[in-house]
């Protein structure tokens, strides 16, 4: 998701007149655009911003849209994403040469905010830029046509979540879900298909949830076709295993695939959409995080251990040969050895292709935060190591 929040905000300031540079030293301007789900992503920002806000003691150059600032000087220096919301006005505090901070939702602003920076010529500013009201994007500005590769492209279907799983801050930084209308999904990837992308992953933090009603019956799209009257039938819901029969019909496709999948949302209609559908990967990525029914209760993950084997049985006599993957934690609060053995005893058992696993980290707002985080560093690490041994032995033994 982060990726394509980068295109998206490097396509809104080309099309203001800003040129992307992979110069550094060359930049007016340098925009983090963060992600708060770990710990450890948050300290690489701080300390990027600290090493970017050394590079000059002074700010005597105004800002160009194609020019090169004078050497020596520190650039506008932004903050964006889920750090601008989860940590809002306290960023400058934390770090006072941060000249402006957006939401996820006022990406659009950038531009217009670059431009009243400008005003001061890059020198000394009355107040620091502060935005993070909105609620939700505008879809155009997913219309941008950039892109960072030119071959595949990202293409968002849903932000948001609601699902609430205690260790998780998405629903705080990302608010609720809210999905994109079919048709202008479908607008998007005809056109990046224009382009020359033959590739397309679409994006949602539970991409399962994805639900579209046309309140005026009127559209074009539909799963089950289109009433003689002309308007949609009846079911007039787009649900995501419909959305995906509609992306496959899309002509100069070749492949698509989709993340992420939330297990208590995953349906046999999704497995039958992965199976039947040409164009679509045989891939499903189905994060379990816990193999202890008492841990994924605590994480408020809405589903059981045995719910979980069910469904990856089902995957695999449904979608013959599909991969799947997984996200684990490990140490999270109350974990105890027979817990972590669930865990590890479930991996041993589904034979993921590929595990991406995580130590515990405290996130601010979320409900874990109020339980101890009491499990010693090296205890963590060591349980981290041992599942991703394990998962290397298995991954290895999967491309034999």
């Amino acid at each position: 998701m982060n990726v394509r929040d980068s295109e998206v905000i490097g396509g809104i300031l080309n099309r203001a007149g800003y040129t992307l540079t992979e110069d550094e030293e060359k930049a007016d301007a340098v925009i983090f655009n963060t992600c708060s789900v770990r710990q450890h992503a948050e300290e690489k920002v701080w300390s990027e911003i600290g090493r970017i806000a050394k590079r000059g003691k002074h700010r005597d150059s105004p800002l160009f849209c194609h020019g090169i600032a004078r050497s020596g000087t520190v650039p506008i220096i932004g903050v964006v994403g889920c750090m601008a919301n989860n940590y809002r006005e306290a960023i400058f505090e934390k770090e006072p040469k941060v000249d402006f901070v957006v939401g996820t939702a006022d990406i659009a602003k950038i531009p217009g905010i670059l431009k009243e920076i400008e005003k001061h010529k890059g020198s000394m500013l009355e107040k620091k830029i502060f935005e993070t009201d909105a609620d939700f994007r505008e879809d155009e500005i997913y219309h941008t046509g950039f892109h960072l590769d030119k071959e595949h492209a990202f293409v968002v279907i849903s932000e948001g979540c609601e699902n609430y799983c205690s260790y998780c801050v998405v629903p705080y930084v990302r608010g609720k879900l809210r999905s994109r209308g079919p048709e202008d999904i479908l607008e998007e990837i005809k056109g990046d298909i224009a382009a020359g992308i033959s590739k397309i992953t679409l994006l949602g933090q539970n991409v399962n949830a994805y639900r579209w009603l046309d309140q005026n019956r009127d559209s074009p799209l539909s799963c089950h076709g289109i009433a003689r009257s002309g308007t949609v039938p009846m079911s007039s819901e787009v649900n995501f295993p419909c959305l995906l029969k509609m992306v496959n019909k899309v002509k100069g496709l070749k492949e698509f695939s989709f993340v992420t999948s939330h297990p208590k949302d995953t349906s046999i209609e999704l497995f039958k959409a992965i199976a039947e559908l040409d164009k679509l990967k045989k891939y499903l990525h189905l994060p379990i995080q816990s193999g202890s029914d008492k841990i994924l209760k605590a994480m408020n993950r809405g589903y059981t251990r045995e719910f979980y084997l069910n469904l990856v049985d089902n995957y695999r006599k449904i979608v013959k040969g599909g991969a799947i993957t997984t996200d684990i934690i490990v140490g999270f609060p109350g974990e105890t050895e027979k817990d972590f053995q669930d865990t590890y005893e479930l991996v041993k058992k589904v034979q993921f292709n590929a595990a991406y696993i995580f130590k515990y980290s405290v996130r601010p707002h979320t409900v874990a935060l109020n339980l101890v985080d009491d499990m010693p560093k090296e205890e963590k690490e060591r349980r981290h190591a041992l599942i991703l041994e394990l998962q290397k032995k298995i991954s290895k033994s999967k491309k034999c």
